[in-house]
C-alpha cells in the first residue's frame, strides 16, 4: 500500500475495525465458557485458541493490507477497537447472555 498519511489513516481505521471483530470472538469464547462452566485447564486452551487465531487473522491482516509491513498503529487500532468494543456492546452483549445463561 502506499505509505501516505490517508492511507495509514484508512489502515488505521480497519484495524479498529478488525479489533472490534476480534472483540466478537472473545465474546463467543466468554459465553461457551459461560454456558459449560469450564474449568481452569479448559479456559487455559480456550485462550490459546483464541490468540493463535487472533494472530493469524492479524497476520493475514497485515500481509494484505500493508503487504505484510507491520506498523504499530495497526497493532494500536486493533487495540483500540477490542478495548472500544469491549467497554460498550461487549459488556452489554455478556450482561444479557449471562441471563439467557441463567435460564
Amino acid at each position: 500500500m502506499n505509505g501516505t498519511i490517508t492511507m495509514q489513516t484508512i489502515i488505521f481505521a480497519f484495524s479498529c475495525v478488525l479489533g472490534a471483530g476480534l472483540g466478537v470472538l472473545y465474546d463467543v469464547f466468554r459465553i461457551i465458557r459461560m454456558v459449560i462452566n469450564s474449568k481452569s485447564i479448559g479456559i487455559f486452551i480456550e485462550d490459546v485458541i483464541y490468540f493463535i487465531l487472533s494472530g493469524v487473522i492479524t497476520f493475514v491482516f497485515v500481509l494484505k493490507i500493508n503487504s505484510g509491513e507491520s506498523r504499530f498503529y495497526i497493532l494500536a487500532g486493533e487495540g483500540i477497537g477490542w478495548i472500544a468494543y469491549h467497554l460498550t456492546l461487549g459488556n452489554a452483549i455478556y450482561n444479557y447472555s449471562g441471563k439467557i445463561a441463567k435460564k
